[in-house]
C-alpha cells in the first residue's frame, strides 16, 4: 500500500494492470480526476498491454486444465461480493483519456506490439501526432484486439520478413515488414488486395533506410483476398505494372 501523500505519478502502470489494492486504486483515481496526465498514462500501459499480449501466438492449455479448475470451484466455498464501484470509475477514467487527450506517446503502444513481431527495435522512429497517424494505429489496435484477429508471417525474397495481420470480421488487413529494401526516389511500393477478379489499390508502403515500418491497408479486405505489394512508378497506378515482389495468401 502506497504511504499517505506519497507522489502518485508512477502507480500509472501498476492501475492498469489492476495490480494496486482497494485504497491505491482509490487514491489514484483521485489523482486521475485533477490529472489529464495520469489518465492518459493509464491509457496508454492499458493499451500497451493489451498490444503485447495479442502480438504473440496463444498457448493452447493442457486438455486437463478446464476438468481441474472446475473440480476446484465445485469444493471451494464462494462468497457473494458486493459490486465494487472502483471499476466502473477507473473504465471512466480510461475511456476519457483514451478519446479525450492522446497525445504522441498513446502510438508507442502500437509501435511495441510491431517490435515484437519484427524482433528489432521500435519501427516507429519519428512520430507526429497527425490525425492520420493516429487513426491507422487506432486501426492497427483495433485488429490485434479482434477475436478473429489472424497472424501469417513470410521471407521475403532477398532477406528480411513480412508479417499480415487482419480479422475479417472488420474487412480490415495490416503489413508489417522488417528488412525491405529501400527504393529510389523515382519509385514507390504499392499495396494491393489481389483476387481471381484482379488487384484493387490499397495504399502505399513507405520504407525506412531501416526498412522496417507498418500499414493499414486502405479499403475493403474480402473474403480469400490475398495481400502483394509491387514496385511502382512514383505516386502509384491504378493496376500493377509488375510482378509482385511479395505476396501473402489470407487463411
Amino acid at each position: 500500500m502506497t504511504p499517505r501523500g506519497a507522489d502518485l505519478t508512477g502507480l500509472s502502470a501498476a492501475y492498469a494492470l489492476d495490480a494496486l489494492d482497494a485504497a491505491d486504486v482509490r487514491a489514484f483515481e483521485a489523482h486521475m480526476d485533477v490529472s489529464a496526465e495520469a489518465r492518459t498514462e493509464a491509457a496508454e500501459f492499458a493499451d500497451t498491454a493489451a498490444l503485447l499480449g495479442l502480438a504473440v501466438d496463444p498457448e493452447t492449455p493442457l486438455a486437463t486444465l478446464k476438468a481441474s479448475i472446475m473440480a476446484q470451484l465445485a469444493s471451494t466455498p464462494q462468497v457473494e461480493r458486493e459490486p465494487d464501484a472502483r471499476f466502473s470509475g477507473r473504465a471512466e477514467s480510461i475511456a476519457q483519456a483514451r478519446w479525450f487527450s492522446r497525445p504522441v506517446r498513446a502510438l508507442l503502444a502500437v509501435a511495441a506490439a510491431v517490435a515484437l513481431i519484427v524482433g528489432g527495435g521500435i519501427a516507429v522512429t519519428t512520430i507526429n501526432a497527425t490525425t492520420s497517424q493516429q487513426a491507422s494505429a487506432d486501426r492497427l489496435a483495433a485488429i490485434y484486439a479482434a477475436s478473429d484477429m489472424t497472424s501469417i508471417k513470410t521471407t521475403m525474397e532477398g532477406g528480411g520478413e513480412a508479417t499480415l495481420v487482419y480479422a475479417s470480421s472488420l474487412a480490415t488487413a495490416a503489413l508489417i515488414v522488417d528488412g525491405m529494401h529501400s527504393l529510389p526516389p523515382d519509385k514507390v511500393y504499392e499495396l494491393w488486395y489481389i483476387n481471381d477478379d484482379g488487384a484493387r489499390p490499397a495504399g502505399m508502403l513507405n520504407v525506412g533506410a531501416d526498412g522496417t515500418t507498418w500499414c493499414v491497408l486502405e479499403g475493403t479486405m474480402l473474403h480469400g483476398d490475398s495481400v502483394g505489394v509491387t514496385v511502382e512508378p512514383r505516386g502509384g497506378s491504378t493496376t500493377p505494372s509488375a510482378d509482385p515482389v511479395l505476396m501473402i495468401a489470407s487463411a
